[in-house]
């Protein structure tokens, strides 16, 4: 086999393939759905850690099984993350989608405060860990950012905050918190032109400014500056969803994990 063919292969072999996985709940009742969880798996040949991202939104993008890529956000932002070619390559990266549109609210979404949200969250939590024995990364964007948040406290108030190793908090959706017992590694991110009125960069700030006193490990804000304003919803598009900014992000998430794997 000739040098430039043994080249070509190692480097095919390095990088991330797709795959949709469904996840069964760990708790099924009266209350709770029995409906899987549908995720999108990029999964990386180098991974030291999986990264479950929680969109905004309502939370449900429709998976089909049979898909093999995500376009837009999720593959411009999220994806280079489990690509040693873009970044470190360390994430396996999973993309959360509720089988239940969550609804938004007019002030607070508090659909991702529910006990159902929380026991499907920690049954895919569950089931990567068991699937890689990788420590586990949360990241929430916008409304997302409500679920990881109140998620982390459900897990405080069990005891089970081990369950995750640290958590990325992108454009949060104002209201979206940390307690002053938070114990864990968090990076904030916001754009400095986000005209999104329910996910401020005030409220980001304010946010990190809160968590910094009482946090006693690695706690960071970056501000992203590039990209492009949409002539679509300021709240679905543009710098409130890092368009044309995606390098910055996920450059900053790498710089900002990398060292907890050297």
């Amino acid at each position: 086999m000739n040098k430039l063919l043994i080249l070509i292969l190692s480097a095919y072999t390095s990088l991330s393939f797709a795959q949709v996985y469904s996840v069964e709940p760990i708790e099924k009742g009266f209350f709770s759905s029995s409906a899987h969880t549908k995720t999108f798996l990029w999964e990386s040949k180098n991974a030291k850690a999986t990264l479950i991202f929680i969109p905004g939104g309502e939370g449900q993008l429709n998976l089909n099984p049979d898909k093999k890529d995500l376009g837009g956000f999720y593959g411009s932002t999220l994806k280079p993350l489990s690509d040693p070619t873009r970044t470190s390559g360390i994430f396996n990266v999973v993309v959360f989608d509720s089988p239940t549109a969550l609804q938004t609210g007019s002030n607070y979404p508090g659909s991702r405060a529910t006990s159902a949200h929380f026991k499907r969250i920690e049954s895919v939590v569950l089931y990567y860990k068991e699937k890689f024995n990788h420590p586990v990364w949360l990241m929430g964007h916008s409304n997302g950012a409500v679920s990881v948040t109140e998620f982390y406290k459900y897990l405080q108030k069990d005891k089970k905050e081990n369950l995750i190793s640290g958590i990325i908090y992108s454009s949060g959706r104002n209201g979206a918190s940390f307690n002053s017992d938070t114990n864990l590694p968090v990076l904030l991110l916001a754009h400095q032109q986000d005209n999104c009125s329910k996910s401020t960069l005030h409220n980001s700030k304010s946010v990190y400014d809160e968590l910094k006193k009482t946090n006693q490990q690695k706690t960071e804000f970056v501000l992203i500056k590039g990209g492009e304003a949409q002539h679509d919803d300021f709240c679905s598009s543009g710098h409130h969803m890092f368009y044309g900014a995606s390098e910055e992000v996920y450059s900053a998430i790498d710089s900002f994990v990398t060292p907890y794997f050297k």
